[in-house]
């Protein structure tokens, strides 16, 4: 074995010391390149599938220019697709991470649990009890987000300001995601942290109507491979969950905006997307955008230099638009007490009397105001109290003196928002 020279230890620690001296100097506000931090653990709940591969994500951070990069960046979360069997976070990303990255914005890609693959025909593993089904999938990808959610800020990223996008079967769980709120509820998120859905050339809007084998015209091969993924008839009766992975059961107005990308050569596919836009509340005709790729295609080209069609440029100004119209959460007051208020005392018999019932006197002050923006609460404290949930109007009875007012809007993520306040004072005067 070699061992170093006391030169060559020296010239390591000045390096060290220079390299430490040139971080602790480096500029907080310092631009960065873009960069990709991959395999991170998701995992929230540490029940874990073998394959740590399989609950992990890869963050691609844009480049910043340091100063002006200050604010929080949305973020977009893709899931990839593959029949819940196959693929994987790496699939086709370097035109995606371009595309969003160029945008300004933060591209997560997210693996997750993946039953047995029969796609090749090979149906020794199929219905195997235990196997990975669902829910298991959109488990793993509400746990995602959640995991997000929770840290992106150490990123830079927006909790507030998550946009999906899926292909295939993984825009089936990004529709599932958007319409139903319980996902992401019950990983303490609120549905609206979600800003909206890109739902790419998914076709599995209500798992029964294809798996059901008395009412299903779906051929044999998909059937199986349904069976597969969501359950067999008789794991169905004994364990439903059909009807709870499909996004058109939950479908309502009150879901954020989606966006379908699909195949304009399958009429099918095209209203299958049109009947979920409508039970949306959305326009076909502007949200359901028909391109001529192959289902695989339409993978590929998102993003693509090479992209012919409108896919890529719908999908950036629609992912843009929402980015744009997401509004800070604010608060404006809408009525305070004044500068100075006056409360009148009797006068005592004496001045020190007097002057104690100054000292006591309480005045109800009141404050109205209404949040704005993406607030979906408000909070409030008087002085040196903390900050505490509110509604409009709050009052408080409070002494001679002065006297400071702060009221904040609450983001759905929970984060506060800026605050607005108002200081007065009371006086206590003697009656005349």
């Amino acid at each position: 074995m070699n061992r170093p020279t006391p030169v060559s230890v020296c010239l390591a620690l000045a390096l060290l010391l220079a390299c430490a001296t040139s971080i602790a100097t480096r500029p907080a506000s310092a631009a960065e390149p873009a960069r990709a931090i991959l395999d991170l653990d998701y995992n929230l709940d540490e029940i874990g599938p073998p394959e740590l591969w399989q609950n992990s994500l890869d963050l691609y951070l844009p480049a910043t220019s340091g100063q002006a990069d200050r604010n929080l960046k949305p973020v977009v979360i893709y899931v990839h697709g593959g029949g819940l069997m196959v693929g994987d976070k790496s699939n086709r990303m370097p035109d995606k991470v371009n595309l969003v990255n160029g945008l300004g914005y933060i591209f997560a890609s997210v693996n997750y649990r993946l039953s047995p693959d029969i796609t090749d025909g090979d149906l020794s593993d199929a219905f195997a009890p235990g196997r990975i089904r669902a829910p298991d999938h959109i488990s793993d990808v509400a746990e995602a987000i959640a995991w997000i959610s929770r840290n992106i800020r150490g990123y830079g990223g927006d909790p507030d300001r998550l946009i999906l996008i899926g292909h295939s079967s993984g825009g089936q769980m990004v529709n599932l995601a958007g319409t139903d709120p319980s996902w992401l509820r019950g990983r303490w998120m609120s549905p609206d942290q979600l800003l909206g859905v890109v739902s790419l050339d998914s076709d599995t809007f209500d798992v029964r109507s294809e798996a059901d084998p008395d009412t299903s015209t779906a051929s044999p091969s998909r059937r199986i491979s349904f069976w597969q993924v969501f359950g067999t008839p008789s794991e169905e009766a004994a364990d439903p969950h059909w009807d709870s992975q499909s996004p058109l059961l939950f479908a309502d107005p009150s879901d954020p905006p989606f966006l379908f990308v699909t195949q304009s050569a399958r009429p099918v596919r095209v209203a299958n997307a049109g009947e979920m836009a409508n039970r949306l509340g959305q326009d076909p005709s502007t949200t359901v955008v028909g391109v001529p790729y192959d289902h695989e295609g339409i993978n590929t080209e998102l993003g693509s230099p090479g992209d012919s069609s409108v896919e890529t440029a719908r999908v950036s100004r629609f992912v843009q638009d929402l980015v744009q119209s997401a509004a800070p959460a604010g608060v404006k007051i809408v009525r305070r007490p004044a500068s100075k208020v006056v409360t009148l005392v009797r006068r005592r018999a004496t001045r020190k009397a007097t002057k104690r019932a100054k000292n006591k006197v309480r005045r109800k002050v009141s404050f109205a105001f209404r949040g704005t923006g993406r607030a979906s609460g408000v909070q409030c404290r008087i002085d040196r109290t903390g900050f505490s949930p509110c509604r409009s109007p709050k009052s408080y009875r409070l002494g001679p003196g002065s006297h400071t007012f702060r009221v904040r809007a609450r983001y759905p993520s929970g984060r506060p928002g800026n605050e607005r306040r108002v200081i007065f004072r009371i006086v206590a005067r003697v009656r005349k």
